[in-house]
């Protein structure tokens, strides 16, 4: 990981999506997602939810390594997939995580 990208991880600043409307950061440590569409508010997202709500293969078929919510999962890299969405990694090593925007805007509200 880059010292840009440590740096972003830590002070929640944006992170190219590759789509103009939007920016995603990663915030309080790992622990939250957060996005703004243009001209909208910031909605945040807990890594938690997005992990518990992955739907990767492997994951939809039971056979995900899903957290324990005593043991918190944080996120600990994004990546734009085009215009289309965000691949996520968790601190857990799950890396198969991928959210399109509506999924996001659906877990944001």
């Amino acid at each position: 990981m880059s010292a840009l990208q440590i740096k972003r991880l830590y002070s929640g600043k944006p992170i190219h999506t590759g789509n103009p409307y939007l920016e995603a950061s990663i915030t309080d440590m790992g622990a939250t997602l957060a996005l703004q569409w243009l001209g909208e508010p910031v909605v945040q997202i807990p890594a938690q939810v997005l992990r518990m709500r992955c739907q990767c293969d492997t994951c939809r078929s039971g056979k995900g390594n899903h957290p324990h919510p005593a043991n918190p999962t944080t996120i600990a890299h994004i990546r734009p997939l085009g215009l289309s969405g965000l691949r996520i990694r968790f601190s857990d090593g799950h890396d198969a995580a991928t959210y399109d925007w509506t999924s996001l805007g659906a877990l944001s509200g």
